[in-house]
């Protein structure tokens, strides 16, 4: 794809219905390389021994791939908007947009600078109610 990262691109591509919405997103220096890609799923059994059960496929694909790679999840969930992130075969659920920006700049540094595009501005107001978790 080639893509820049942008609120409005990745709502696009995770719209309901659309020959891109299921799979993953790929980003790698600050580009979305591809969409509706498979993921490996993990195999653990953590997501099972969970008190919450109601983690699926989406959640088991986030896992499987930061097992089998250095990569770092981000899932919402499509039912809840609920925010997860997985990393070296272990799962943080619950996070609001403040605290997934914080574990974000904790692996990557500060983003770009203000001048710049705010991506995690505006991820903080489209999480703070300017859209539905259905969206």
């Amino acid at each position: 794809m080639d893509a820049r990262i942008t609120p409005e691109v990745l709502l696009q591509i995770f719209y309901p219905n659309t020959p891109l919405h299921d799979g993953a997103v790929i980003i790698a220096n600050n580009l979305i390389v591809a969409a509706a890609c498979v993921m490996p799923l993990s195999s653990s059994g953590i997501l099972n021994r969970s008190p919450e059960r109601q983690m699926g496929l989406r959640h088991r694909a986030a896992l499987g791939i930061s097992e089998a790679s250095d990569a770092i999840a981000v899932v919402v969930s499509e039912e809840t908007g609920s925010i997860s992130i997985a990393h070296d075969g272990h799962i943080i659920r619950r996070l609001d947009s403040e605290r997934l920006e914080n574990v974000l700049v904790a692996f990557f540094g500060p983003g770009e600078p203000t001048g710049r595009f705010d991506f995690f501005g505006r991820i903080h107001r489209w999480f703070d109610g300017s859209h539905h978790a259905e969206d």
